[in-house]
């Protein structure tokens, strides 16, 4: 009444407008009008809603399947893959302990020939010292691990340490580091934590190493993963596997203890075996049944039921419910299943191969 313009009536005249046809016409337009708006509004929040779960999923597989495609380099399969981006730590970086030493020519003359003892034997890596402190980055990253543990003493002059990371992209010898990182990173356990008592820091860092072997000048360099712990009371390399806390999880014995187990959905002495009633039933199963596969060891193909006659499914549906009535006991022989590898790829020798050295298997 107030968009008509008519609200300063009388309650008595708003009551004869209320009654008159003409209104209820005009008053069942406008909410066919408010109907329609709530349904566009609800159709557009579901479709918002229906995009932001879809962008959840996608996150879950962001690294699985796409992951995989570009590690392999599946996008475009004419180009072979030669650079992973993922973030690989690189380097070592130490703040001054006090102000910074920086034009102490003794403080300064004593780290820098300390840091070149330690990098001594490295083939590529830039050393810089600044205002801030010292850092040594690497530009092989099968180095991390031995410089981590040519640095365990550091002069003290030196303070907190912490590690340097880098994206890349990774080339050369360096893309195998990036993609043993990658696929050891996903093998995780969301929650896996430090085994040190004092640190208990999630989320280990893999890190690649190569040992070569003096004795034997044929034999080619072994390749490891060591999983490493940054914080800040621990820094050092794990001692054991620090992929999973599944061992510091209990086991159900707590719950057989409190009884959880112990109440049963289903009686005892009851079961599902209920014969199938009719043969209208039975057929509408048969007509389910999947079309050329393998028959199994009764070598009776699922065509030869769907076009038996009508009397030959009958005599079938019986045998089915003395079977499921317990009345005919059949052998075990018809419960076994043989399952068959088909190979779809041309080079099964080359298939394994590259299967059997995947940094997946690792570990």
């Amino acid at each position: 009444m107030q968009g008509l313009g008519i609200l300063h009536l009388q309650p008595t005249f708003q009551k004869l407008v209320r009654q008159h046809d003409r209104w209820k016409t005009l008053l069942t337009v406008e909410i066919g009008k408010a109907k329609s708006l709530m349904e566009k509004e609800t159709l557009k929040q579901s479709r918002r809603d229906d995009r932001r779960d879809i962008g959840k999923k996608n996150g879950i597989f962001n690294h699985g399947i796409k992951g995989i495609k570009k590690i392999t380099g599946k996008y475009n399969t004419s180009k072979p893959l030669t650079e992973v981006k993922i973030s690989c730590p690189c380097g070592l970086k130490w703040t001054w302990q006090h102000a910074s030493p920086i034009n102490e020519e003794e403080t300064e003359a004593r780290v820098l020939a300390w840091a070149q003892k330690c990098t001594a034997n490295f083939r590529t890596h830039s050393l810089k010292m600044t205002q801030d402190g010292l850092e040594i980055k690497l530009e092989t990253l099968t180095d991390m691990l031995p410089l981590l543990q040519a640095t365990q003493n550091p002069p003290l002059d030196l303070g907190t340490r912490s590690l340097i990371y880098d994206i890349g992209p990774w080339k050369g010898e360096n893309l195998l580091v990036g993609i043993e990182s990658f696929f050891q990173k996903n093998a995780y356990h969301p929650f896996a934590t430090c085994g040190n008592s004092d640190c208990s820091k999630a989320g280990p860092i893999p890190t690649s190493t190569i040992a070569h072997n003096t004795h034997l000048e044929q034999t080619p360099p072994t390749r490891s993963i060591e999983r490493f712990c940054d914080g800040d009371t621990c820094f050092t390399t794990h001692p054991t596997n620090f992929r999973s806390n599944r061992h510091h999880i209990r086991d159900r014995t707590f719950l057989d203890k409190a009884g959880i187990f112990d109440f049963r959905t289903i009686a005892s002495g009851e079961t599902i075996r209920e014969p199938v009633t009719t043969i209208k039933e039975f057929s509408q199963f048969i007509a389910r049944m999947p079309s050329h596969k393998a028959p199994g060891f009764s070598e009776v193909p699922a065509e030869l039921f769907k076009q038996a006659l009508t009397s030959f499914q009958k005599r079938i549906h019986l045998l089915v419910n003395e079977i499921l009535t317990s009345k005919y006991d059949y052998d075990t022989e018809l419960l076994m299943a043989k399952v068959i590898l088909i190979h779809t790829d041309k080079d099964i020798a080359q298939k394994i191969h590259t299967w059997s050295t995947s940094p997946m298997t690792e570990g």
